[in-house]
C-alpha cells in the first residue's frame, strides 16, 4: 500500500512540475489598439518587463513609426531606462523554432544593441535607426524545462530596437506527463503481480 502512495505521489509531482510550463507562444501585440508609453513589469500579456520600460506603438502614430502588423513593441521604453521583455510563462523541455521581426528605432540617431536570449540560442544585434523590417528564423532552438525567452535592450535615450510577430512552436516537447499516464498503470500491475505472487 506504501508503495501505491509513494507511486501516486511521483506521479502527481510530476505534473505539477510540468503545469506551469508552455509549450508555444504567438504574439503581435495587436490586441493593443493604441500607443502606451512605459509599459511596467506585468503591463503587457504574455510578457513580463524587467529593469525599465517598453513602449506600445500602434500604428498611425505621431512618431512616423511603422509597424509589420498594428502594433509593435519599441524596447527602450520612454522612461530613460530601457526594459528586458520576458515570455512571462517558462516552456517545457524540448526543441522549439523561434521567429520574430526586427527594424531600427525609424527615428534616426545612434545605432541600437539588443540581446534576444532562448534556451541555448542566445544573439546579439546592433541596428542602424532606419534598418528595414526583417524576420529573424532561428530553426532549432534547445529549451531546458522553465527557460523563458528574452528580449534585453541596451541604453536609455527612449527610443529603441523595434519588436513585432514573436512565434515560438515547439519542435519536440518531452511528454513527461504523456509517459506518465502509460508508466502507472504498469506500475500498478507490477505491484499486483508482486503482491499476487508473494501471496502463493
Amino acid at each position: 500500500m506504501k508503495k501505491i502512495l509513494l507511486a501516486s505521489t511521483l506521479l502527481a509531482a510530476s505534473f505539477s512540475v510540468s503545469a506551469a510550463t508552455i509549450s508555444s507562444l504567438n504574439d503581435n501585440f495587436d490586441s493593443i489598439t493604441s500607443s502606451v508609453l512605459n509599459i511596467p513589469s506585468s503591463g503587457l500579456a504574455n510578457w513580463d518587463v524587467l529593469n525599465g520600460t517598453v513602449d506600445a506603438v500602434a500604428t498611425p502614430n505621431s512618431w512616423g513609426i511603422t509597424c509589420n502588423t498594428g502594433t509593435c513593441i519599441d524596447l527602450d521604453g520612454s522612461s530613460n531606462d530601457a526594459g528586458e521583455l520576458v515570455s512571462a510563462s517558462g516552456f517545457s523541455a524540448g526543441q522549439y523554432s523561434l521567429s520574430f521581426d526586427l527594424s531600427g528605432n525609424q527615428r534616426g540617431g545612434v545605432n541600437d544593441d539588443l540581446i534576444v536570449s532562448f534556451g541555448d540560442y542566445s544573439q546579439a544585434f546592433n541596428l542602424a535607426s532606419n534598418a528595414a523590417w526583417a524576420n529573424i528564423f532561428i530553426s532549432l532552438v534547445n529549451v531546458n524545462d522553465g527557460d523563458k525567452l528574452s528580449f534585453s535592450h541596451a541604453g536609455g535615450d527612449n527610443v529603441g530596437i523595434m519588436l513585432d510577430n514573436v512565434s515560438v512552436a515547439a519542435v519536440s516537447a518531452v511528454p513527461i506527463p504523456a509517459a506518465a499516464f502509460l508508466f502507472a498503470p504498469a506500475l500498478l500491475g507490477f505491484m499486483g503481480l508482486r503482491r499476487k505472487a508473494k501471496a502463493a
